[in-house]
């Protein structure tokens, strides 16, 4: 059975256009997996720790059969091609980030994964392109839909919308 599942992408090294992107058509290209829309891009304050560079972040809603635990396997794999270290340190800068915030019916709670993310409700990198998206989404276990959860999101970081770099 297939179903919609949400992710968010960030990235804050190197050329973070190119990374989203890329991670997103690594994503499409993938038989078990259709990416159906993207979100605008945004750039963000880090939030933890803030002596890094603005982050882009971005949230895409694909299709897809891949039970959450492929989806992660998937989710790394990408990350790993594009070069993020297997073993890196939690809120430090990156090439790319690949987190899973929501299935439409699953909710998970394992020791390695937790769905819906456990930190999507205090992000509002992760909330508002998410918003753009897919406003009325109800997100498992809250009760409550994307746009409410924006609305009661206590972060006050700037996230603006990112305008794409022109090319010749």
């Amino acid at each position: 059975m297939s179903e919609f599942v949400y992710l968010g992408l960030g990235s804050n090294i190197g050329d973070r256009e190119t990374y989203l992107f890329s991670a997103i058509t690594a994503l499409d290209v993938r038989e078990d997996i259709q990416v159906k829309r993207t979100a605008s891009i945004y750039e963000t304050d880090p939030l933890y720790n803030s002596d890094q560079p603005l982050f882009l972040n971005t949230v895409v809603e694909l299709s897809t059969g891949l039970d959450p635990e492929e989806m992660l396997q998937v989710c790394k794999g990408i990350e790993l091609m594009l070069g993020r270290p297997e073993n890196h340190e939690k809120n430090t800068p990156r090439v790319i980030d690949i987190d899973i915030l929501a299935y439409e019916t699953k909710m998970v709670e394992l020791s390695h994964l937790i769905i819906p993310h456990p930190g999507l409700f205090s992000r509002k990198f992760v909330l508002v392109p998410w918003a753009e998206l897919a406003p009325e989404f109800t997100v498992q276990g809250s009760g409550k839909t994307v746009s409410e959860l924006q609305l009661l999101c206590p972060d006050n970081s700037n996230v603006r919308l990112h305008h794409l770099e022109k090319t010749a």
